[in-house]
């Protein structure tokens, strides 16, 4: 049977003969040798076992796994590990389709703050799941937050920050506010987050949405004063606390930042 150098094999694969000389450390395939030059060879058994190895690895199994399955002899047993990757991947697929829809949600909550610059329009609120880590501009030191928060911070990729005020507050003009995570439900689901002490369920709900950047010097109570003169002009009540969705947040130094946030307040009509 012809035989072929490692280099020729290496570059037929596609792969660097390092490669494949881990493959024979690994005890995963075994070269012909000249004795004395000590040179490997390859036979067509031996390339189409290495594609098989490169299918196997791009399945997502480990070296040493694949070792463990070329002992198998048992069709049932590669089956059952098969159908394990399976359901590996099709939850690796559906995270990454979450994440295309976090990057869509995004994308068109950009385009509502461009038209929401002019002023407030309405609109829906999706339903979500929020947790606080922040109150004013500090820390919450309770443990159970601590805890929840470093779930949250390991799906930072689906998540959003956001802002939050209370109705009394609001209204009140007091300078009083939340910041925390967000997470929209179908994730949320996903991800098995629930409603807790620390995090808390919102329903999707009718909303005004306006505009706002916090700066250093910015005054919120000029957006809560048009706020309100949109309800009143449009025969509206507030009916809630307003949550916001961060989207672009940038810091000069400690007394220079710009958080774009687009707020929704839910209401009711009189």
């Amino acid at each position: 049977m012809k035989t072929y150098k490692i280099g020729e094999i290496a570059k037929m694969l596609g792969i660097s003969s390092e490669t494949i000389r881990n493959y024979e450390k690994k005890g995963l395939i075994k070269p012909y040798k000249e004795e004395e030059s000590r040179y490997r060879f390859y036979d067509i058994i031996q390339i189409n076992y290495l594609m098989n190895l490169q299918k196997l690895q791009k399945f997502g199994y480990t070296l040493n796994e694949i070792g463990e399955i070329m002992k198998t002899e048992s069709i049932p047993e590669m089956e059952e590990s098969l159908r394990e990757k399976e359901k590996r991947i099709l939850r690796e697929a559906f995270y990454t389709q979450l994440k295309l829809e976090s990057i869509h949600a995004n994308l068109t909550c950009m385009r509502q703050a461009q038209n929401a610059k002019g002023g407030c329009f309405l609109g829906f609120r999706p339903a979500l799941y929020r947790m606080n880590y922040q109150k004013n501009h500090e820390l919450i030191q309770d443990e159970v937050v601590q805890n929840e928060l470093m779930k949250w911070l390991k799906y930072t990729d689906l998540t959003f920050m956001s802002g939050s005020v209370s109705l009394e507050h609001l209204i009140n003009g007091e300078n009083e506010f939340n910041f925390g995570f967000c997470i929209d439900k179908k994730t949320a689901e996903f991800l098995e987050i629930r409603e807790s002490e620390v995090v808390k369920f919102y329903k999707s709900c009718p909303a005004i949405i306006f505009y706002y950047e916090a700066k250093a010097n910015s005054d919120f109570q000029e957006a809560v004063q048009m706020l309100l003169d949109f309800a009143k002009a449009n025969h509206l009540v507030l009916d809630g606390e307003s949550v916001s969705r961060v989207l672009l947040a940038r810091w000069e130094d400690e007394e220079s930042y710009f958080i774009s946030h687009l707020v929704w307040v839910p209401y009711k009509k009189i």
